[in-house]
């Protein structure tokens, strides 16, 4: 009994991390692996063994002749795998057909190597590929001799049959080395994400199919299928990167990674997990940019990228601190790998859905410290993928789907042609104002309205221009918002001289954000200025100085903070020192729900306080909504979803009360 107790305190006192054991081990039911061409069985290094044609013989049914070749060796390339020294050649439409015994995700890998033969010149075939539902490579040629091509695809087959479909082009020729078909676990990817812009839940992700265009171990070496359980190949990061002196390699055992609950090997091997970049220097000028990778896309599609961390770099827990942009959006603010992974050298990975309407060519990732001093400045990144998404015909490849249907996204060609449309009309209607300014009235001045016989609405007697004191070299403003009925637009300048450079014997009142100045504006009107001194209350820690009296105790401390924060970012005196508009949207938002969170909690303190009459039964209270997580550089990142962790940006609610600020959040003009 007493040897009992004492490996029971032993067990409390050193708890197995039972994490760090997770297999990574997979059986797929459905495994269809066939060497094409081939007379007999073809074992890879990975212990992988591919049929030959007799044993594959019934999975094909073919329209016309079609044709085996085979080559004791690929002109002396010793890296050639030996299933691309046999290929299978369709001059009509051919079809592999695959009974499927567990319904689920499935990889589809196509080997290609134009091999040299007697039968035809595979350099110029050219064909598509698709199944039932999904076109898989449209209008392909391999002009390549010297290295082999592999096109990977994640689809979820629900059907007992699969079809797998060559179609040759009219008077060509369709080719095949080597297909897989293979199980792949339903947890690779789950059926919602994060999109990246607007920031919300993205769901159906289950439903869509996936063309594998990257798939980097950063900081590490070439990772090949013998290294991982799925058959999946890693590639170096360093091709990929814009600047690759910005970053430095880290690696760690492989042994030392452990996943916690919600991971598993088999998202990635630890030996992904194990090497990372981090940053060179992480006092640069612009840190936030300072390690970038930069990949080459097709815009007319959406991706799935997906990010691979793992904290190998610090000495202790919340010390790392870093945000990650995908193309300059923020992907995730303030992330910390301890938090959000339960500990130093756990794996984590993160899902961003990218739309289409977004991307840009080449899709930059970025990884930067925070601004603030938060612990060590350094940035890490350990893997990337980047999954290209079907299209809405389920293509991915091409416009068209199976069907012949046509992608209904706008064309990069259209939106150029659109574009110029407008362009061109903007060019006709200021070529009618010039005209019409030329044809002016002798006394459009005296009518006090320009927009009364130049435009078509009519904005009251506000003239066009105002008049000036100087002819050359006034700053005054000159416009007019008279086709919008606003009245006049004053910059600091004409403020400053209509009250004698704010000259404290004008003051005629004082209210909640600064003094109130009778000023007299250059036509002679007498107007009353409100100066904005909020600043320097904020500087000095009072804001609640310029709060309207009305509004005392009304208004959450840390709400008015970050509303302030924000005013103050914009009027920084540089352009490029602004928040974008969707930096301002979000920050408001993230004011607003501490304001809303506050308002609730005093609500239920008030109803708390209240007892409940003998026999009735108070109403339970709606639960508090969650503000979002508050990253370290001032930067809001929404709610986290149910059973997450804060320290990742999430997706807000789309029936909250600051969801309407998603629709503008576009807006990236400073």
């Amino acid at each position: 009994m007493a040897i009992l107790l004492v490996l029971f305190y032993l067990f409390l006192a050193n708890p197995i991390n039972v994490s760090a054991q997770k297999t990574d081990s997979f059986t797929p039911k459905d495994n269809f692996l066939i060497d094409c061409g081939a007379t007999s069985r073809t074992t890879l290094a990975d212990k992988r063994v591919f049929l030959p044609d007799q044993e594959t013989g019934n999975l094909l049914s073919s329209k016309g002749r079609d044709i085996q070749v085979s080559a004791p060796s690929a002109n002396n390339n010793t890296n050639i795998l030996p299933i691309y020294l046999s290929a299978r050649i369709f001059v009509d439409e051919a079809t592999y057909t695959f009974h499927i015994d567990s319904a689920g995700w499935h990889w589809i890998r196509l080997h290609f190597f134009p091999l040299a033969n007697n039968e035809f010149n595979l350099q110029q075939a050219k064909f598509k590929v698709v199944t039932d539902q999904y076109v898989l490579i449209y209008d392909f040629q391999v002009n390549d001799t010297t290295s082999t091509v592999v096109k990977e695809y994640l689809v979820n087959v629900t059907t007992e049959r699969f079809e797998i479909k060559f179609v040759p082009e009219k008077s060509s020729a369709a080719f095949i080395n080597a297909i897989e078909l293979v199980s792949a676990p339903n947890m690779l990817v789950e059926d919602v994400g994060s999109n990246l812009f607007p920031v919300q839940q993205f769901s159906r992700l289950s439903q869509m199919a996936y063309k594998t265009i990257y798939r980097l171990n950063v900081g590490g070496p070439v990772i090949t299928s013998q290294n991982d359980t799925l058959g999946r190949t890693w590639f170096s990061d360093q091709p990929y990167m814009k600047q690759p002196s910005a970053g430095k390699n880290v690696s760690v055992p492989p042994n030392v990674i452990s996943y916690p609950d919600g991971e598993s090997p088999l998202i990635a091997p630890p030996s992904v997990y194990a090497s990372a970049v981090e940053m060179a220097d992480a006092t640069v000028a612009a840190p936030n940019f300072n390690v970038s990778w930069s990949l080459d896309i097709d815009t007319s599609y959406s991706y799935l990228v997906r990010l691979h961390f793992c904290d190998i770099v610090s000495k202790s827990p919340n010390d790392l601190y870093f945000n990650v942009y995908i193309n300059g959006k923020m992907g995730i603010s303030g992330l910390d790998l301890s938090t959000v992974a339960t500990g130093l050298a756990n794996a984590y990975y993160k899902d961003f859905v990218v739309n289409s309407s977004i991307l840009s060519n080449p899709l930059t990732i970025q990884i930067g410290p925070m601004n603030e001093d938060t612990g060590t400045k350094n940035a890490i990144l350990n893997g990337l993928e980047v999954l290209r998404m079907n299209n809405s015909v389920g293509s991915l490849d091409g416009e068209y789907g199976v069907d012949g249907r046509k992608d209904s996204n706008p064309s990069r060609g259209t939106v150029a042609a659109v574009g110029f449309a407008m362009m061109f009309g903007a060019f006709v209607g200021l070529g009618a104002m010039a005209v019409k300014w030329q044809k002016r009235p002798q006394d459009w001045q005296k009518r006090n309205s320009f927009s009364s016989w130049l435009l078509p609405l009519h904005a009251g007697d506000a003239s066009f221009l105002s008049s000036s004191k100087t002819s050359l070299g006034s700053r005054k403003s000159q416009f007019y918002s008279s086709t919008m009925g606003l009245g006049r637009y004053f910059n600091f300048a004409e403020l400053q001289d209509a009250t004698n450079n704010w000259d404290p014997s004008a003051i005629i009142g004082v209210g909640g954000f600064g003094n109130v100045y009778l000023a007299e504006i250059d036509d002679g009107t007498k107007v009353a200025v409100k100066r904005e001194w909020a600043m320097q209350w904020k500087r000095k820690g009072l804001l609640d100085k310029i709060i309207d009296p009305t509004l005392v105790n009304h208004i959450n401390p840390e709400s008015m903070k970050k509303f302030a924060e924000a005013a103050e970012k914009c009027l920084a005196e540089y352009g490029v020192d602004r928040p974008t508009m969707g930096d301002v949207l979000w920050n408001l938002e993230y004011a607003l729900q501490l304001q809303e969170a506050s308002s609730q909690g005093k609500v239920e303190e008030e109803n708390r306080a209240v007892p409940a009459s003998p026999g009735v039964v108070a109403p339970a209270s709606a639960p508090t909504p969650t503000p979002p997580a508050v990253a370290s550089d001032n930067k809001p990142v929404s709610s986290p979803e149910e059973n997450k962790n804060t320290a990742e940006v999430q997706v807000i609610d789309e029936h909250s009360g600051t969801a309407m600020f998603a629709q503008f959040a576009a807006l990236n003009g400073r």
